[in-house]
Order: structure tokens, then sequence, then C-alpha cells
């Protein structure tokens, strides 16, 4: 087997490796069950980015946190 394993997915998202070996991690039940909700394109796009995109991406997620916050405690504060 090559240092590197691929897996495939299958029809109900547990993965397994090329070898027919199942990763212990896709049977666990809460893991399986939490897989269902999650947007695994989303994933699939950060990827791609390079660190530094990624840095800049949470960078501009946080300044609209701070900016929502600043305008929450100044509707407050009126």
């Amino acid at each position: 087997m090559s240092e590197q394993r691929k897996y495939t997915e299958s029809q109900e998202g547990s993965a397994k490796m090329n070898d027919g070996e199942v990763d212990p991690l896709c049977c666990d039940p809460v893991i399986e069950a939490y897989k269902k909700h999650v947007d695994r394109t989303i994933l699939r796009e950060n990827v791609k980015l390079s660190p530094q995109e990624r840095s800049e991406k949470f960078l501009s997620f946080m300044r609209g946190v701070w900016q929502l916050r600043e305008a929450a405690e100044q509707s407050r504060r009126s």
C-alpha cells in the first residue's frame, strides 16, 4: 500500500481505503450522524485556498463580526 491512503465514499458516506480496510473513524455513529449535516462543498472550496487566502477570508469574516457587535452595542446604548 502506498504511504498516502486513498479513500472512496460509499453510498452511506463511509470511507473505505483502497486496500479494503475500513477507516475506523467512518464507523463511529456520532461522526456519521454529523456528516449528514455538513456541507462538504464548502470544505472542499476552502481546501483549494492557500493558507494566505484562508487567513484573509477569516479576517474578512471577523471584521463583519466586529462590525455587527459594535452596531449591537450602539443600538443598546441608544
